[in-house]
């Protein structure tokens, strides 16, 4: 439910491995409309082929409604990359730009270090540029002024600029991420319900008491930014707008972004056929400017930083503009549903979209879903008024006696058999199931020992074995087992030793007092 309105964008990640079976766990990620991360479904891997990714993106596609995402990060991964390509032909995939940075460091130890002018440089020219031109501009000079031209790596991150770089994709919504940094946190909060000892009947249970938990913090939060007040001057009418429209948190970075504005001034280009072209140059750094073309009527437009595009959220660039015009309100086009208060309200699948003449509506679980939402949205209409109510309460029952008349639904028979005949019937009917083998993940092999040995054999140890089965400590003073050197009888000094002592003493005492 929540992917109907916040599944445009998705991290996709399979690094977390904590399960008894090495499986990888790959939760799909997004981000709600109070920047907190939420989950639309998870997987625990055998393997990290493309075949396996393949079957996962199709089965979760259908689980999500056939809709899929309009952008998804991921690692640089090519089964991954590959099974995008075939699920997802429409879906803008973007790199990690973290897990790519941090390749920086071990290719390029040489030039790329703390403080070092080529890691500037790099940080300048990946994240301050605006144009494609720009960037490629930049990078050229870079690789000349450091030697770099003959790099095989650097030259094969080139030719992949586009799924990388910011100025490639700010055209894009991702809601403002570059990293799949939602879903490693999400690896994180995972930790406190589950460890390297789970198995799956256990995951089970504690992935439901993570979600219960991910929706409370997102309640919880519907709550805070309903009713907790924005204090906003009476003459900054854009803010008072905003804090009506926006929840709390998008609100706040809609707040950092207008108080950006003042430190640039606007100049005014062009004005023709009904377009008004305005140049917003930093006060503080003249080089610094961007184009704000604007509609004279509608207001409709864009900024060349395309901050808009990427994160949902007016620019600075653009309110100056609007402070210049004297606008007092966001237009309506510049304030995406999914930033807005109560945009969960509803969660409701489109019937639409739901329901086509792909053999979907036979399915009892989709059907069964979308009346339950479609119910939901009645009695929330119906609620404020008792007058609605009676109404929706008449249809109701109206609704179920029609229903009933044509259900066929039967109320199972109790099954009473004999004891013998139950015994053979359970014999029959049992099914074993066993542990799944161990996953095969990628990267290179850790040599294991100890505990997690028995995790590579052919049987896994319970936890009584592993137990009996652990190295008893020995005496280095007496050679005994079960103790150490401090607490061995036969060291004066010992712990034990002093309290035989002050045991005799006690009873020495005793025997005088007597």
């Amino acid at each position: 439910m929540a992917y109907q309105y916040f599944g445009d964008v998705v991290t996709f990640d399979t690094t977390y491995r904590t399960n008894k079976y090495v499986m990888p766990f790959a939760p799909f990620t997004g981000v709600n409309h109070h920047m907190q991360s939420i989950q639309f479904g998870c997987a625990l891997l055998q393997d990290e082929t493309e075949v396996t990714f393949i079957w996962l993106f199709q089965t979760w596609l259908e689980a999500m409604g056939g809709r899929p995402p309009t952008s998804i990060i991921t690692d640089q991964d090519l089964a991954m990359k590959g099974a995008i390509a075939r699920v997802f032909p429409n879906t803008r995939h973007r790199l990690c730009l973290w897990h790519i940075k941090k390749k920086f460091v071990e290719k390029l130890s040489q030039v790329y270090y703390k403080k070092s002018k080529f890691k500037k440089d790099v940080k300048k020219c990946i994240w301050l540029t605006y144009k494609k031109e720009d960037f490629e501009e930049r990078w050229m000079a870079l690789m000349k002024e450091n030697g770099l031209e003959g790099n095989e790596w650097l030259q094969q991150l080139y030719e992949i600029r586009d799924s990388w770089v910011p100025v490639y994709n700010r055209g894009t919504f991702f809601a403002g991420m570059n990293t799949t940094g939602r879903s490693e946190g999400v690896n994180s909060f995972f930790d406190a319900f589950v460890s390297s000892t789970t198995n799956l009947k256990e995951f089970v249970v504690k992935d439901d008491q993570a979600l219960k938990r991910i929706v409370k913090r997102e309640s919880d939060e519907d709550f805070e930014s309903e009713h907790k007040f924005r204090i906003v001057k009476d003459n900054e009418f854009l803010l008072k707008h905003a804090a009506k429209v926006y929840t709390r948190n998008i609100f706040n970075k809609f707040k950092d972004e207008i108080s950006e504005a003042f430190n640039y001034k606007v100049e005014e280009m062009t004005n023709a056929d009904g377009f008004q072209s305005f140049v917003v140059k930093s006060k503080v750094n003249e080089l610094q400017k961007f184009t704000v073309t604007l509609d004279s009527q509608t207001y409709e437009g864009m900024c060349e930083c395309q901050n808009f595009e990427f994160v949902g959220i007016l620019c600075r660039h653009i309110l100056k503009v609007f402070v210049r015009l004297d606008i007092d309100a966001i237009p309506e086009h510049f304030i995406l549903p999914r930033w807005r208060q109560k945009a969960n309200k509803f969660r409701i699948i489109d019937s639409e979209g739901l329901v086509h003449d792909d053999g979907k509506e036979e399915s009892e679980a989709l059907r069964l879903s979308h009346m339950c939402q479609e119910s939901t949205k009645l009695a929330c209409l119906a609620a404020p008024s008792y007058e609605s109510y009676k109404i929706y309460i008449e249809a109701m029952n109206d609704l179920s006696e029609k229903l009933l008349k044509i259900s066929s639904y039967v109320p199972p028979p109790i099954n009473v058999c004999h004891e013998k005949d139950d015994l053979h019937s359970t014999e029959r009917t049992q099914v074993l199931l066993l542990d799944p083998n161990i996953s095969q993940i990628k990267g290179r092999k850790k040599d294991v020992k100890g505990k997690d040995a028995t995790t590579h054999s052919g049987r896994l140890k319970s936890g009584i074995e592993l137990a009996l089965n652990k190295k008893k400590r020995k005496c280095n003073l007496c050679k005994g087992i079960g103790h150490d050197k401090r607490t061995c009888p036969e060291n004066p000094m010992s712990k034990a030793n002093k309290a035989l002592e002050a045991e005799a003493q006690s009873s020495d005492s005793d025997q005088e007092m007597t």
